[in-house]
């Protein structure tokens, strides 16, 4: 199967479908309530959990990079997720599902990650036959480490919710005019908290060396509460392939 952890075909996925939301001002706290507004009340797991057979455990676990709610709400057509993969996860079976409100299977598959640990982008369906999100349908996705595949109970397991919501159309030209960084601000002040941490991985991984932008990126952690993972690092890619939107 192709190589799932290709940051910037990924985040090409997720840049591409990203279209306009009304940003306004609001206060840091205003800012994370709505990022965690839990109107939804949804059941999901952030922080990865399951017993230790056949995984070695260190400080941190298996971490997904969504709000407390456990719900992620994206403008995007084909979105990616954020995970958090901690050591004894190299090496082992990952194994991603996606099913719709019906529980329908929509997209899975199985992988192996070559990369030491970090944070990693994951695409919600593969990219060579990709099915748009539909507008208003929230999906639940799951993301497991198969710590033995004899005993399935031993999965180190995180899941969540992602829904698609219509963006608003009458911004599109000020958001065509916006550069990524100013992107990442009109999104965050929306409260679409994942399409502006797509956003801004885009920017750390073609400027690494920028701290402004790991403060921006740790800011953006800390408003779901995942300050935790905020210093760790976001994995590079040898990926050639290009994303669909440049930064101006």
């Amino acid at each position: 199967m192709p190589q799932i952890f290709t940051k910037k075909l990924a985040i090409a996925l997720g840049l591409a479908s990203i279209l306009i939301i009304t940003p306004s001002s609001f206060s840091e706290q205003v800012l994370a309530q709505r990022a965690n507004n839990p109107r939804q009340g949804l059941p999901g797991r952030r922080v990865g959990g399951g017993t230790r057979g056949g995984c070695n455990f260190g400080a941190r676990s298996l971490t997904a990079l969504i709000p407390e709610n456990n719900l992620s709400l994206t403008v995007a057509e084909n979105p990616s997720l954020f995970f958090y993969l901690p050591e004894y996860a190299e090496g082992k079976t990952i194994e991603f599902v996606l099913r719709d409100e019906q529980d329908r299977l929509v997209y899975e598959t199985t992988f192996t990650p070559t990369l030491s640990a970090g944070i990693v982008s994951y695409p919600l369906s593969n990219p060579q036959d990709s099915v748009p999100l539909k507008v208003g349908e929230k999906y639940r996705w799951y993301f497991s480490v198969i710590c033995n595949p004899e005993n399935r109970a031993n999965d180190v397991s995180v899941d969540g919710w992602i829904e698609r919501i219509e963006p608003n159309q009458t911004l599109a030209s000020q958001l065509q005019q916006a550069t990524l960084d100013e992107q990442v601000e009109l999104y965050r002040e929306a409260g679409l908290w994942n399409d502006a941490l797509t956003i801004l991985a885009q920017l750390r991984y073609s400027r690494p060396n920028d701290v402004s932008l790991a403060a921006q990126w740790a800011q953006l952690l800390e408003l779901v509460e995942l300050v935790e993972v905020a210093e760790k690092p976001l994995l590079e890619s040898t990926s050639e392939s290009k994303p669909l939107i440049s930064e101006r």
